[in-house]
């Protein structure tokens, strides 16, 4: 993973946080082990239980315009 844009973080009760961002990679590896480490990563050092993970390669970010031009 380059770089996390769209990241959005808010509780939905006293003792659960939400996540959402997208992931940009340089290729198109494995989505999944990525997105897998990811959560695991979110869980442990940040208690955030519920993430919705989506995975861009630069190619797509930027034909989409979800890229913001200020990311480099």
């Amino acid at each position: 993973m380059i770089e996390v844009h769209d990241l959005h973080i808010w509780g939905l009760s006293t003792s659960q946080i939400a996540l959402t961002a997208h992931l940009v990679r340089v290729d198109t590896g494995d989505d999944q082990a990525m997105i897998d480490a990811a959560v695991q990563g979110l869980k442990q050092k940040f208690a955030i239980d519920h993430a919705t993970l989506q995975v861009e390669t630069i190619a797509s970010a930027e034909i989409w315009a979800l890229r913001p031009a200020h990311v480099v």
